[in-house]
């Protein structure tokens, strides 16, 4: 064989192994790039958790800002403003719930958060936190003081002159950790009452409660401007419902367990009309009146509900439908009156969730999907072609003309006005009530690894995950609600507000 030809064979070869290698690395690059717009990234703007930011560990304060580190995270109070601000709740690069002290310069351009694992600086431009060496310099004149010997809490409060407050229902909380801002403010950080303020020269503190007061959020509806909220106690040292003022950024609360009237029990359920917010708990029906803030009825099985565990309630004019743990009531607010509905056919039924829509009541039980016609007190069962909702029926939403269904198999769209229905499988494994939350775009449901969302109106239909990664408090999902551009998730470590349809994400 020639000494060209030989070199022309292990040219080829070589040039042929070039190709290859050129190949497989666009293939490669091809596969990252595929991926990269779908990979996980807590997008700033996207997510932001509240929870019970009640129990203080540290506190800054910078010439615009306090910054409260909180066992939740950090939330910030603006002071010239005199109002609350998005806390820096699901950032990038450490555990929110992991921050001892935070430090901050007299403008803001430094913040360094101190945890288990080291010091972190927060990068605001690319949402993250960095980890840092050292604690720099600071140029802040804020110090951090003992408990004045004297001090003038709300009313219904003592202060013992000992760093520590009481309530009306003798509850101890220690003022954790205060700061003279040098300007005549005291911030305060309390153990188990949340933040406050105090003037140096008056001494008068002022409470500023914001976040829940327990985590988990089994439950939520919004009514006007207000997004009210309930859930499990587990261990939290206080328990009822959060409120929620959107519009001004800031919290109430209707605390349970002060008094008979409201006990301190788990929240499953709530709806509300302009008068009163009726509240579903494990042991019966409790009616709150929305201007004094009181429980002013309370329905059990002992009234004639079916069970005591009530799991849905729906307000339609003066009726209440009551769904429990064993069959549909209905409460007659005129009449002061409990009836059951159907009692032949919802005996020992778990009642899920219930959908006005028009003059039909639309019923979620544990043996399917039914529309309950009221005027005639008609019952049909709700059976889909596809045979998606074989079994339990979970949650119901409508949207204009569309009702939504949600099932261990997935979800149906029906469409109320045409008849037609379209199903969407989903394959998992979770078998217990999976919330449901929808609009003329997308609808998201509770899955096994977090929150499904179903861009159902894409030209080309598609389904996204999103989990912690992308923000989200937790992967147990609990409730939903669409209020317009976001997602409000109730999970079992608190509430995040999620921007479905933010224009940074590439799905």
């Amino acid at each position: 064989m020639s000494n060209s030809l030989t070199h022309d064979m292990i040219g080829a070869a070589q040039s042929h192994q070039l190709m290859n290698s050129t190949f497989r690395l666009i293939v490669a690059c091809l596969v990252v790039f595929h991926y990269l717009p779908v990979a996980a990234a807590k997008l700033k703007g996207q997510a932001v958790t509240y929870a019970d930011f009640n129990f203080v560990n540290y506190i800054a304060a910078s010439e615009n800002y306090v910054y409260f580190a909180t066992t939740e995270g950090i939330t910030r109070y603006n002071k010239f403003q005199d109002k609350w601000e998005d806390p820096l709740t699901g950032v990038d690069g450490i555990d929110s719930r992991d921050i001892k002290r935070i430090w901050v310069d007299s403008f803001d351009k430094m913040l360094i958060a101190e945890t288990s694992g080291g010091l972190f600086e927060y990068d605001s431009l690319f949402y993250k936190w960095l980890p840092i060496s050292e604690l720099p310099d600071f140029d802040n004149s804020s110090v951090h003081i003992q408990p004045p010997r004297i001090m003038f809490p709300p009313i219904g409060f003592d202060y013992t002159g000992e760093g520590q407050i009481t309530d009306y229902y003798g509850r101890y909380f220690a003022l954790n950790d205060i700061v003279d801002d040098r300007t005549g403010t005291l911030w305060i950080g309390t153990w188990g009452y949340g933040s406050a303020r105090a003037g140096i020269t008056s001494g008068m503190i002022d409470l500023l409660p914001f976040g829940l007061l327990q985590d988990r959020v089994n439950a939520l509806v919004k009514l006007d401007d207000l997004l009210w909220m309930g859930g499990a106690i587990f261990d939290s040292y206080r328990s009822g419902l959060s409120v929620f003022d959107l519009k001004n950024n800031n919290f109430f609360y209707i605390e349970s367990g002060l008094g008979s009237d409201f006990p301190a029990v788990d929240v499953n359920c709530l709806d509300g009309n302009d008068t009163g917010i009726f509240i579903g708990t494990p042991v019966g029906l409790l009616c709150l009146d929305k201007e004094t803030k009181r429980i002013t009825q309370r329905f059990s099985s002992r009234s004639g509900l079916s069970d005591d565990n009530v799991i849905s309630v729906k307000v339609i004019g003066d009726s209440i439908f009551v769904g429990t743990a064993a069959g549909l009531s209905v409460v007659i607010a005129a009449e002061d009156s409990v009836r059951l509905v159907w009692p032949g056919q919802f005996l020992n039924d778990v009642i899920y969730d219930l959908e006005q829509v028009d003059s039909s009541l639309w019923i979620a039980a544990s043996s399917g999907a039914y529309r309950l016609k009221l005027p005639s007190g008609r019952l049909q069962k709700f059976r889909d072609p596809d045979l998606v909702l074989f079994n339990g029926v979970y949650d119901i939403e409508s949207y204009e003309s569309d009702l939504w269904f949600a099932s261990e198999g997935g979800v149906v769209r029906l469409n109320i006005r045409t008849g037609e229905t379209e199903p969407f499988r989903l394959i998992n494994q979770k078998i217990v009530p999976r919330a449901l939350a929808v609009n003329d775009t997308i609808a998201a449901l509770a899955s096994d690894k977090g929150m499904m969302v179903i861009f159902f109106k894409n030209k080309n239909q598609f389904t996204r995950e999103f989990t912690t990664d992308d923000g989200l408090a937790s992967n147990y999902v609990y409730s939903l609600l669409i209020d317009g551009d976001y997602i409000w998730i109730g999970t079992d470590k608190g509430l995040t507000r999620f921007l479905w349809n933010n224009p940074e994400r590439v799905d």
